[in-house]
């Protein structure tokens, strides 16, 4: 009988970005490397108008939106993990990024963008979260509509919310390591 090894890919990312990250800075990074805020914002607006409607989501390509879900689902992940060393720390907070890609944050989620997080996990667990992601996009990319069981605009309201509070995060990680990295090399 075989052992079963942990995953090594906590945070799912070797089926989107070809290699496995361990740490969610580094994993936020390389998200929004990939898709801005706003362009994963269009993809959930798109994803969740089709599965809402018995049509098949014509905006983007099938294998791009399955694409856009995975980053969603390590974003998910990595909120999970930063919330939990958040909650150990309390690092200060700093200046407020570019506000412009912002666009359902308040001034307090922007100050404290881990508020965020823990209202999304108090919605649902991230199990909870997966399964309706795969359940989203398997109504997108079929015929069927989404049934009475699913109310969309919460889901879009907190995938939203969450996006652009982990893009606040990779943005205030980054001008905090910036310095760091001057005087290092100075």
């Amino acid at each position: 009988m075989q052992i079963p090894t942990p995953n090594p890919d906590v945070f799912e990312t070797q089926c989107w970005a070809c290699h496995i990250m361990n740490h969610p800075q580094e994993l936020l990074a390389e998200a929004f490397d990939h898709a801005t805020p706003g362009r994963l914002r269009k993809y959930i607006q798109w994803t969740l108008q089709a599965a809402g409607e018995p049509r098949i989501c014509t905006k983007e390509e099938p294998g791009q939106l399955m694409v856009a879900w995975q980053v969603i689902n390590s974003v998910i992940l990595a909120a999970a993990a930063l919330l939990q060393d958040y909650e150990a720390e309390q690092p200060p907070h700093t200046n407020d990024p570019h506000r412009s890609k912002l666009r359902l944050l308040s001034r307090k989620d922007r100050a404290d963008p881990y508020r965020v997080f823990r209202r999304f996990f108090k919605y649902q667990s991230a199990t909870l979260w997966k399964q309706d992601l795969n359940r989203t996009l398997g109504y997108a990319l079929s015929r069927a509509a989404v049934d009475d069981t699913m109310n969309l605009l919460p889901v879009y309201w907190h995938l939203t919310c969450l996006v652009e509070a982990a893009w606040v995060v990779q943005v205030r990680a980054k001008a905090v390591a910036q310095p760091v990295a001057a005087l290092q090399s100075a």
